[in-house]
């Protein structure tokens, strides 16, 4: 990264610590601390914004818990140690009262609660037009994040129908908040609404560590192609694909080594400043508490594949196998979490358009562009034959190319594929809601099925 730039966000992270925007306290419920009386002018609203970076980056978050949890739960990463939580998550049967389910909803909400007290503040500032926008847009971005990655993981994200949704507070506050469920199709107009907001209120200058108009695309795109909305998803995805501030690079392992590379649409910027990631206390130590499954070695293999550029983002160590994505030892600063890139993009197309404008070929050119990148042969027509094996070749591939970055749990579930993939109960799609939060309010907040 450009020295100036890092020592840039350094500094404003800093500030960021000054201000509470994002104090957990242990055991605290969904609503967390508002910092809304805290944002009095530019300064402090940037701070505040900044705070909701910090509070995305949390170890229980995307600092780490969340994309291995989900890893474990798809079966691409294994409990290594001797904590039980991951024991639990390498299962798939996860009880009520599995520690990350507890941290991680509370990390989602905390980012929920910060937004919001931009979101409320902001306004009443008096800023100019462009640091507005500029401040509400990330607001909107990350809170429509963190909306999205709670209806995947505790709401039933896969049937438009369904009542069992997610709350969505859309107040700062510091009060325990009594919140019900909303229903999914509520749950996903509230997303679509905020990234939407971003869409219309960032600019697109090509960033890739802070909000910009196009991850908002991104991730809407992403939104779409859950719900099955292919024309919606196809038209994002189509945009960022000709969005000059993004193409794909020629090395596929060059993405995890060059910080906001051509590729990247939206990563998070970790920088050292007092605790080690997630993945360097969970991963990168020895011994691991978490590890990567022998089903996921086996799948790039060379015995078997021909995977071999994707596969070198695993090492074997010892008797372990890690990733190195986001690092290699426990000193390390760790290497940035990518939430958005461009591959995605190509695949959800090709998703789009084999499932929606039913165009088979299109949708294999645009499979090809990725597999073409990881130096793998193309697919022709011969190679598929229905839509079904078109589907599980898109699978495949999501799954190779965005090995532990926590797509492929949500990837069987949304395309119905998890019981037969995982020998899982179909309630089991969804993880529980901590029973702390439905103890909290006295049960409102009621508790997914069957659990």
């Amino acid at each position: 990264m450009n020295k100036q730039i890092r020592n840039t966000i350094y500094a404003i992270m800093m500030l960021a610590w000054i201000v509470p925007a994002c104090d957990v306290l242990d055991q605290q419920p969904e609503t967390l601390i508002s910092n809304e009386t805290a944002i009095v002018d530019l300064q402090t609203a940037e701070a505040a914004v900044i705070g909701i970076y910090n509070a995305v980056q949390d170890g229980d978050y995307y600092g780490g818990r969340f994309i291995m949890a989900t890893e474990m739960a798809a079966g691409n990463g294994r409990a290594a140690a001797f904590q039980q939580f991951w024991k639990e998550l390498e299962t798939g049967v996860v009880p009520t009262s599995n520690f990350h389910v507890e941290d991680n909803w509370v990390a989602i909400y905390n980012v929920v609660n910060v937004a919001n007290s931009v979101i409320g503040k902001v306004p009443e500032l008096g800023l100019s037009e462009s640091d507005e926008a500029r401040l509400m847009g990330t607001a909107y971005f990350l809170r429509g994040l963190a909306f999205f990655d709670a209806l995947r993981q505790y709401g039933e994200f896969f049937d438009a129908s369904s009542t069992y949704g997610i709350p969505l507070p859309l107040v700062a506050s510091g009060e325990i908040q009594e919140t019900g469920r909303n229903t999914v199709a509520q749950s996903y107009t509230q997303i679509e609404e905020d990234l939407q907001n971003a869409i219309d209120l960032l600019s697109d200058s090509g960033d890739k560590f802070f909000a910009s108009s196009g991850a908002a695309q991104a991730l809407k795109a992403r939104v779409h192609l859950y719900q099955e909305e292919y024309d919606l998803a196809e038209q994002l995805a189509s945009a960022v694909i000709g969005n000059s501030n993004y193409s794909l690079l020629d090395d596929y392992n060059e993405i995890y080594s060059s910080e906001g590379s051509a590729e990247s649409i939206f990563e998070l910027n970790f920088i050292a400043l007092e605790d080690p990631s997630a993945w360097a206390i969970e991963m990168y130590i020895s011994p691991p508490e978490v590890t990567v499954s022998d089903d996921m070695i086996s799948f790039f293999d060379p015995a078997n594949s021909s995977d071999t550029e994707r596969g070198q983002q695993f090492e074997v160590v010892g008797s372990f196998i890690r990733c190195t994505k986001y690092g290699s030892e426990p000193a390390d600063e760790g290497g940035n979490t990518i939430l958005l890139r461009l591959s995605e993009m190509y695949l959800i197309r090709a998703e789009a358009l084999a499932r929606g404008s039913n165009d088979p070929t299109a949708a294999l050119a645009d499979i090809n562009v990725v597999r073409s990148r990881a130096g793998l042969t193309d697919l022709t027509a011969a190679n598929v034959t229905s839509e079904s094996e078109l589907i599980d070749v898109l699978l495949e591939e999501r799954r190779a190319e965005f090995a532990f970055e926590g797509h492929y749990w949500f990837d069987l579930v949304r395309t119905g594929r998890l019981e037969s993939t995982r020998g899982l109960e179909s309630f089991r799609r969804i993880f529980p809601i901590p029973q702390r939060e439905i103890n909290i309010t006295d049960g409102t907040l009621l508790q997914n099925p069957e659990y």
